[in-house]
């Protein structure tokens, strides 16, 4: 498809999600046509009946919401009677609560949170989500920004710093891990928990000292932050990433490449996590499949939408998978042969 072809379906794709969002929030599924499963879950359609799937994606902007609003525009090409629609929200934790509520079906997470909620841990303790990993995706990576002039560049220079992070697993999860492999605790710092476009904010206008946000890159906000006042990306060195990564086995180390963002010249090394489409257990396996099926079988596109979006492939589909797969990606993995 030529690129100006899919940017014009792009934009036809996202007005028909925003008509959606605005003509109701109910959060069960319409399935017009065809009968419901039990639970109230989009079910398959014989009888050409429209069902509505719906995504918890992230953040208006960021990859996650663009990614699935793209992915829910060919989705839809591909079944007309399916209608998409990608929800705005702060991230995995409030995708899965959204699963766990019927607010959506599907949902992006990154891997840690995504085995939190099936076993009822951490966040999620003594309340785990029924939930199945679907497919793997893209790296997304821990950005810590500073404005340029700024004597930080270490976390170990945060003590009696202010903080911009972002909320959910960033906040609660990520930044101590980060800090206590540096010798520090939150009681360190200042933390304010708040969204990406008011972390930029923050640094812009100097009331805070440093933001992080765990993101694929390019992250818009922070691109524009670096292009407008400019900015540096703190490394993780060597020493505190094999600390971190012993410990916490779901993270790695990743590098944002040299001049991705504007000022950036050189590689920045942090540790990432893998973010992935998982969904509810009792989604229809035939919906499941068919979604699989049109993120595999559309390959060529996918760069059009987001260029990390092509990691959502037969290469990271099922690598690292650290919950139960669900039966309907399970049955397109063993056609394709990626599982016996």
């Amino acid at each position: 498809m030529k690129r100006n072809t899919w940017k014009r379906l792009l934009g036809l794709g996202l007005a028909v999600v925003m008509a959606f969002s605005f003509a109701g929030c109910s959060n069960e599924p319409v399935n017009s046509g065809s009968s419901n499963n039990d639970n109230g879950q989009a079910s398959s359609t014989d009888e050409g009946g429209t069902v509505t799937i719906r995504f918890g994606g992230g953040p208006s902007s960021s990859a996650n919401y663009t990614t699935f609003a793209g992915i829910g525009n060919l989705i839809t090409q591909d079944h007309p009677n399916y209608l998409c629609n990608t929800e705005i929200s702060t991230g995995s934790q409030e995708n899965i609560r959204m699963i766990q509520n019927g607010t959506v079906q599907f949902g992006v997470a990154m891997s840690d949170v995504e085995e939190a909620a099936f076993k009822g841990e951490r966040e999620f303790e003594g309340n785990p989500v029924d939930i199945r990993h679907v497919m793997g995706g893209y790296t997304t990576v821990v950005h810590m920004f500073v404005a340029e002039d700024s004597d930080i560049n270490s976390i170990a220079d945060l003590k009696g710093k202010k903080l911009a992070v972002s909320k959910g697993a960033m906040a609660q999860y990520y930044m101590p891990i980060l800090l206590e492999a540096y010798g520090l605790t939150t009681d360190d710092v200042t933390i304010t928990e708040t969204a990406l476009q008011d972390i930029c904010d923050a640094v812009n206008d100097g009331n805070a000292d440093f933001g992080v946000h765990i993101t694929p890159y390019t992250s818009s906000p922070i691109a524009d932050l670096a292009a407008t006042k400019g900015i540096k990306l703190l490394s993780v060195d060597q020493e505190h990433i094999d600390k971190i990564t012993s410990e916490y086995p779901y993270f790695y180390a990743f590098t944002i490449p040299g001049g991705v963002y504007t000022g950036v010249d050189e590689d920045v090394v942090s540790i990432a996590t893998r973010n992935n489409l998982v969904c509810a257990a009792d989604v229809d396996d035939e919906i499941v499949y068919n979604v699989v099926k049109c993120i595999i079988e559309h390959q060529d596109d996918l760069a059009d939408i987001y260029p990390q979006a092509v990691e959502f492939n037969t290469e990271n589909a099922i690598e690292g998978a650290l919950i139960d797969i669900h039966p309907g990606a399970i049955q397109y993995y063993q056609e394709i042969g990626l599982m016996e």
